[in-house]
């Protein structure tokens, strides 16, 4: 049996011809469900050792119907798995709860204030002449003093909720977040993040182009990503985001990677991809990875292994500002190795030539290659 599918169906990704499948299987042999289990335990403690935060949105209620299993039955598995639980809850349910604004009644607080108004009206016409001086100035100076608290309010605020942009424009940026993350930009990208990092999780928002993440490892605070109607949740891995058109390309290289959108969770493991585009509300299919030229902008390395001609030119178009053509759709199918480590396209494509025994011409940003 599929891991991969054994392990969809352990958190209730699977269609209903996938559920009969596993089902079958693990009524035709004991050592089916045997193996099943032992998949099912492994799944779940990797699952909740990569993700301390499931359990903290179990405690406050926040779980879908599949969450709510993976915990309850990774409680029942182990005694010290309940143990542990209890006792992040009695740390949670001592953590200071906000504060709880009471309702107003807008209408009735402006009548009780013009009764006292019109009340202090009448008996200032009773009171001396210096008294209603200083009940006065009193009311302007409560006015003036609470003009400058929320003024002060107002900059505090602004200054937590201040985004810092990393933005890279003709040329590939690499730069390292507040954490220790570090992020390698490609062309024309624009990334942000809170200046304070205050809150309990690290956010950060890609809001176009493709950012190559290297997360650092911490289990407290997962690290989240949001882009169009997409969040990604990960706690230490590394994983490429491409802003496309309305939609958002997702590979992981190391780790495991939770994909968030609409209703739907996705876990995407080492050599997984997946594109979701903002209107999709359907569960979205998982891919493998193609190949590792994905990564061309973060180390400039390209290493061709009988790559057909197509998918080199492919590749090298989107890392020049060149477009690279075959004239003759012979060549697209020609299989080409080599290894290339921070070369020019110049370079390049003076070896393709000469391996190959092509032509290489030039014409404003186009570059032809033929027999």
């Amino acid at each position: 049996m599929n891991k991969e599918l054994l392990e969809r169906y352990i958190v209730g990704e699977t269609n209903e011809v996938e559920n009969a499948l596993v089902q079958r299987w693990l009524e035709d042999n004991p050592d089916n469900r045997a193996e099943y289990l032992k998949v099912k335990n492994v799944f779940l403690s990797y699952l909740y050792a990569m993700n301390k935060e499931l359990l903290e949105r179990h405690m406050v209620g926040e779980t879908n119907g599949a969450e709510r299993m993976i915990v309850e039955e990774w409680l029942k598995k182990d005694a010290n798995n309940r143990e542990a639980y209890l006792q992040m809850k009695k740390l949670w349910d001592s953590l200071p709860k906000p504060l709880e604004v009471p309702e107003v009644d807008v209408d009735k607080a402006w009548m009780d204030f013009k009764i006292v108004r019109d009340r202090r009206a009448s008996e200032s016409t009773a009171t001396p002449k210096r008294k209603t001086k200083v009940i006065q100035w009193n009311w302007w100076a409560a006015a003036s003093i609470l003009l400058v608290c929320m003024v002060g309010f107002y900059v505090f605020d602004r200054s937590q909720r201040e985004e810092m942009h990393l933005v890279s424009q003709e040329a590939v940026r690499q730069d390292a977040l507040p954490d220790g993350s570090i992020v390698t930009l490609n062309k024309n990208t624009e990334l942000a993040y809170s200046s304070t990092w205050s809150n309990k999780n690290r956010n950060v928002e890609l809001k176009k182009g493709e950012v190559f993440f290297r997360v650092e490892k911490d289990k407290k605070h997962p690290f989240v990503i949001a882009t169009g109607n997409t969040h990604i949740t990960v706690l230490g891995t590394s994983f490429n985001v491409r802003r496309i058109s309305n939609a958002t390309e997702v590979i992981v290289a190391t780790g495991l990677v939770k994909v968030a959108y609409a209703d739907k969770e996705i876990f995407l493991r080492p050599d997984q991809m997946l594109t979701i585009r903002d209107t999709d509300t359907m569960k979205v299919e998982k891919r493998p990875v193609q190949d590792k030229f994905y990564k061309y902008y973060v180390d400039r390395e390209f290493n061709f292994e009988n790559t057909p001609l197509k998918r080199v030119t492919e590749v090298l178009n989107r890392a020049y500002d060149y477009k690279v053509m075959l004239d003759d759709p012979a060549l697209e199918k020609i299989p080409y190795t080599a290894e290339f480590k921070q070369n020019s396209l110049a370079e390049i494509l003076k070896v393709m030539a000469k391996s190959l025994d092509l032509k290489v011409e030039v014409r404003d940003k186009e570059i032809h290659l033929t027999r």
